[in-house]
């Protein structure tokens, strides 16, 4: 009996052994690719630059586009703004008149909607505000419309609080506006029926 005793107190012996060796070796080859992984020279990520929106004019909508896609609404609506004034050769008069709306690139104009209905799942831009106004019982033909149908229009888009006409400082840009309330027009022409009409009526001319 002292005899098994020994063998068996000899292979446990061993058998530790053994564990430590393995422990051992197992625990210097994670430190040695530990070692080559932080000796590696470290890959920079370079950030992806937002790709370029132009038209065949030549005019950059990238700074538009970046706007809209991060929810900045108001600098959205005057980037707007600052955008149709510059296409139009208008930026120093500071408005568009009857001549420079039925002569607006259909391409820019469609650039411009585009990204407003894209970065706002449908809820605004010009083709937005067309159709509203359409189912206000306007028509995208020039004409002017009656006092009822424009008031009907900016009650339906926000433009109107109280039957009282408000303010560009005062419109709401949030995504929680009203459908169609941006973009608005104060910023490129008269805020009135007048312009909004040849606005959707060249929006008509572009199939927009």
């Amino acid at each position: 009996l002292q005899s098994q005793s020994s063998q068996i107190e000899a292979i446990a012996s061993q058998l530790q052994s053994q564990n430590e060796a393995i422990a051992s070796q197992s625990q210097s080859r994670l430190e040695s690719q530990r070692k080559a992984i932080a000796s590696q020279p470290k890959q920079i990520s370079k950030p992806v630059p937002d790709t370029r929106i132009l038209s065949s004019s030549g005019f950059d909508y990238s700074q538009l586009n970046r706007l809209l896609k991060s929810g900045n609404w108001k600098a959205a609506d005057e980037e707007t703004a600052k955008m149709m004034l510059a296409v139009a050769g208008k930026t120093q008069r500071g408005y568009l008149d009857d001549d420079d709306i039925k002569n607006f690139p259909c391409e820019d104009l469609r650039i411009i909607d585009g990204l407003w209905v894209k970065h706002s799942n449908g809820h605004f831009g010009f083709s937005v505000q067309k159709q509203i106004y359409i189912n206000c019982g306007g028509k995208p033909n020039g004409s002017i419309p009656s006092d009822t149908i424009w008031e009907r229009y900016c009650d339906e888009v926000g433009w109107r609080v109280n039957g009282i006409k408000t303010h560009w400082s005062n419109c709401t840009f949030s995504a929680a506006a009203p459908r169609g309330h941006l973009p608005t027009d104060e910023k490129w022409g008269y805020w009135g029926s007048w312009t909004v009409n040849r606005v959707f009526s060249r929006a008509q001319t572009c199939n927009l």
